[in-house]
Order: structure tokens, then C-alpha cells, then sequence
């Protein structure tokens, strides 16, 4: 096994493994929810003017 291999399955069995379920598709979802809170607080930052 080479030592990429070993480092792919490592990482594949931190995700597996990990505290948070389906971390591995979680972050998008982190990604979008901030996109939106951050939508939301430039609309009221606007209309305070």
C-alpha cells in the first residue's frame, strides 16, 4: 500500500468516525446556513438607512 492509499484511508476513516454525523456533507450545509445569516444581516445593516 502506498503511502497516498494509507493517507486516503486514514481520512476516509476520520470522516467515518467522526463526533458529527455525516460530517463529510455537513460542511455544506454549515456553508449555506451561514450564507443565508449573512444575507440576513446585510438586509437589516441596509435598512437601517
Amino acid at each position: 500500500m502506498t503511502q497516498t492509499a494509507a493517507a486516503m484511508e486514514a481520512y476516509n476513516a476520520y470522516w467515518a468516525n467522526s463526533i458529527i454525523p455525516a460530517a463529510d456533507v455537513l460542511w455544506m450545509v454549515f456553508i449555506l446556513i451561514l450564507a443565508i445569516v449573512a444575507l440576513w444581516q446585510a438586509r437589516t445593516f441596509v435598512s437601517k438607512f
